[in-house]
């Protein structure tokens, strides 16, 4: 891949991040670690957790000393309630960012789990541990037709990604999708490299665990509609344009059963795509010049320590990293990994150029994207911080104000979501690079599409849209520029 091969493209820099003792922060007495617990809910189980062992530690170094510590902190809890058992508690593996999985035999309800981590934490070896949670994919789930992608045009609410088709198509640009994986597509299959399943056996449903196949064995189609606006085929004759035809797509699967996948495997996935090592895993061929996560969990990145060291790690290998800002319609601060740091947010425009009623917002997003609303509420907008998305919440259906893009058996259908709006950004990010007289930096392309974007005005944009709508061929036009100042 060109920009991998220039011996002159640096390490971005990146500041530590200080992970802090909020609300969702327990300890024992004299405890050594942090335990993030403010990611367990009441009525779910939790049989996964993520430690991390000191460097250099007994533990972090010997499997003896770690079966030993997670023994003593499994004698804090009774798991069945009547003081019969405990469970039994055993690492998985070891992940990228040097933390171990760890899983309990038996599912722990959110009271079991929280006592749990506080023993975990106790250990002085421990520097934290967190909870393996469940991340889902960020898509609206409604039905889909067939229509026109009113999202690339040259527009005030399009992308005007057929003015920025003129100074190139993305090539040479490699594109991690790191989602539910890909299916075999006529308009998509001559950009697809080779990519990975990083799911493991207990969570991937077709049962097979890790390997070198990222195909959707589910039929999930939501990585393959990401990819779709990335980077289908243009001016073939046939279905839909992708914003960067030129680019090359990476699957990674992270997303199974239940359209949900673990934070450790999404980390992993992070930090194979951009490059970095993870143990198990052929290393990737063609690490990604621009990551995208149309995935993540409603928990503030600052309690999930694994996706901020995923993330950095990218970083640091030269990847930049895009992530959908999730549906919730809340501030974009409680959801990860939008809320981390070196992490390009995107939220929800719909076909008016307002902010899509579901998106989320707030002064964490970096640029506003097409994501479509297939449905509409009574209101052109719901109260902030009232959770979205309820059937109820739909009174009017127009499905063609959706994101057209690829799916399963050759088709086309609509889909939306901040999930949508990630890839027209990450294609964006690919024309940025390849226009490019050498690579931008993260923040180099983060203040490029920061002065390029057209303003949303606070009344279409309650909350907050950040600079605004992205422009393609503006943001283009400025990366062909000899300097970014």
């Amino acid at each position: 891949m060109k920009y991998r091969s220039n011996p002159n493209r640096r390490a971005h820099s990146f500041a530590a991040v200080a992970l802090l003792a909020l609300s969702g922060l327990v300890c024992a007495p004299a405890c050594a670690g942090q335990a993030y617990a403010s990611g367990l809910r009441d009525g779910d189980t939790y049989d996964r957790l993520i430690v991390q062992y000191k460097r250099g530690s007994a533990a972090a170094l010997n499997a003896a000393a770690l079966d030993a510590s997670l023994h003593r902190a499994a004698l804090s809890v009774k798991a069945d309630g009547a003081g019969k058992h405990m469970p039994t508690l055993k690492r998985l593996r070891r992940m990228a960012i040097g933390s171990d999985v760890v899983v309990s035999d038996i599912a722990l309800n959110r009271e079991q789990a929280r006592t749990l981590m506080q023993a975990i934490a106790s250990d002085p070896e421990v520097e934290w541990v967190q909870p393996d949670l469940r991340v889902e994919a960020t898509a609206l789930p409604n039905d889909t037709h067939f229509g026109l992608q009113w999202d690339l045009a040259d527009s005030a609410v399009g992308l005007r990604a057929p003015a920025a088709w003129d100074s190139g198509d993305g090539s040479g640009a490699v594109v991690a999708v790191i989602d539910t994986g890909i299916l075999s597509h006529p308009d998509l299959n001559a950009n697809v490299l080779p990519g990975y399943d990083m799911l493991g056996a207990r969570s991937s449903g077709d049962g097979d665990g890790r390997d070198s196949n990222p195909t959707d064995s589910l039929n999930l189609v939501h990585g393959t509609h990401v990819a779709g606006t990335v980077a289908a085929a243009t001016g073939n004759g046939l279905g839909v344009a992708g914003v960067a035809s030129g680019a090359r797509i990476v699957p990674v699967r992270v997303v199974g059963s239940g359209i949900a996948g673990f934070t450790s495997d999404l980390a992993d996935g992070i930090v194979w795509a951009s490059g970095g090592r993870v143990s198990g895993v052929p290393a990737n061929p063609n690490p990604a010049d621009v990551i995208n996560l149309s995935v993540g969990t409603a928990e503030p990145c600052s309690q999930t320590p694994t996706w901020q060291a995923a993330i950095n790690t990218a970083t640091a290998n030269g990847t930049i990293v895009v992530a959908a800002a999730g549906n919730n319609n809340t501030d974009v601060s409680h959801f990860s990994p939008a809320s981390c740091k070196n992490v390009i947010t995107v939220a929800a425009s719909d076909e008016g150029g307002r902010r899509a009623w579901y998106s989320n917002y707030g002064a964490g997003i970096d640029i506003t994207a097409p994501g479509g609303e297939r449905c509409s509420p009574a209101t052109e907008f719901l109260p902030l911080t009232r959770r979205a998305y309820k059937p109820s919440d739909c009174t009017q259906w127009h499905d063609a104000k959706g994101i057209l893009s690829t799916v399963s058996g050759d088709d086309y259908a609509y889909d939306d979501g901040t999930s949508m709006a990630s890839p027209h950004v990450v294609g964006v990010v690919a024309l940025i690079q390849a226009a490019a007289a050498t690579p931008k930096s993260f923040e180099q392309v983060r203040k490029i599409l920061a002065e390029s974007a057209r303003p949303i005005s606070a009344t279409n944009c309650p909350g907050g849209c950040g600079p605004g709508l992205i422009d393609a061929a503006a943001a283009v036009a400025k990366a062909r520029e000899t300097a970014v100042p």
